[in-house]
């Protein structure tokens, strides 16, 4: 039997990331050693409460919970999306959180926490980009015990969500976002293209918020608001996808592409710019870093794979 993979998630839990904290906490092929929050969806203070709520309300085990940055590295970042709730999670009206986040910061959690591993740790990158660029600009040498990066951000081919070109966690912090994929490092970009397939639908939804355990009904609370939200019948499964894209890579159609986020652009600040073009191998590209892109995935898959964990196969048409 192989051993699950030993991950570390940055997080900032509105609810597209509540869900992927659902199925990472269920899976069994993954071992989740923290969690790191940052401001994104929610102000910190709110994505740290609703991450611990989360775990509250699915009983689980101790993971620490690492308070993170509280604004982006250079501007003031975006205010938090309406769609998300007032509470960033839906208003689920979910019980204030009896578990407390460390003292210590996210970043030298981060540093600790990849320090002290026996083996190099994988990053699944959910939020803004700004805890893992200062990860790694304070203790560069932690890259050493960094498996891999997987980041929820950015467009290969779609629109932005944030801006016409930029997807909403780069445009959050697009010079953070530079310098993680920029680094160096092993990075699978999980960009807008793959998040918009998986999903949900409203009857669906309503049937796991009668399921008996509790990750489900909640899972099934954060669709059926965005389902209101919407006035559409479906949701997206969002950043849960990164999530199963980590457990599941076999599900998922990837390039390798040299990439660049653009900092300066008034209409295109914190796009992800993909070179597509034809090069030899003797030409150098400076200024831009090759990355592996999850271009596509087999949603049905991934649907099954999110209910596996839930517990919800049942409930979810085929």
């Amino acid at each position: 039997m192989t051993s699950p993979l030993p991950v570390i998630l940055d997080v900032d839990t509105g609810g597209d990331d509540a869900l992927a904290l659902l199925l990472a906490m269920a899976s069994p092929s993954l071992e989740v050693r923290g969690i790191s929050c940052v401001a994104g969806n929610c102000g910190l203070e709110q994505v740290v409460t609703n991450t611990l709520r989360l775990l509250d309300g699915i009983d689980a085990p101790f993971v620490p919970v690492a308070v993170g940055m509280e604004r982006p590295i250079v501007d003031s970042g975006l205010p938090p999306p309406a769609l998300h709730g007032s509470d960033g999670m839906g208003d689920l009206g979910l019980p204030d959180p009896q578990r407390k986040a460390l003292e210590a910061h996210a970043v030298e959690f981060l540093r600790d926490a990849l320090t002290e591993a026996a083996e190099p740790l994988t990053l699944i990158c959910l939020a803004p980009l700004t805890n893992i660029a200062m990860l790694l600009r304070t203790y560069p040498r932690v890259g050493e015990k960094i498996a891999r990066l997987y980041v929820m951000g950015g467009t290969y081919a779609a629109p932005g969500n944030a801006t016409p070109a930029a997807e909403f966690n780069v445009r959050c912090d697009p010079e953070a976002a530079a310098i993680v994929l920029g680094s160096g490092l092993p990075v699978t970009l999980y960009p807008l293209d793959p998040f918009m397939q998986v999903r949900i639908t409203r009857g669906e939804a309503e049937a796991m918020t009668r399921a008996t355990g509790g990750g489900a009904r909640i899972a099934g609370g954060i669709a059926l608001h965005y389902c209101r939200y919407f006035g559409a019948d479906f949701s997206l499964i969002g950043d849960a996808g990164t999530v199963a894209a980590v457990i599941d890579p076999e599900g998922a159609a990837t390039v390798r592409s040299p990439v660049r986020v653009e900092l300066t652009g008034g209409a295109t600040r914190g796009a992800t710019v993909f070179d597509r073009r034809q090069w030899s191998a003797e030409e150098a590209r400076d200024g831009w870093s090759e990355i592996e892109v999850i271009t596509g995935v087999d949603a049905p898959r991934y649907r099954r794979l999110m209910a596996s964990a839930l517990g919800v196969e049942a409930m979810l048409a085929d």
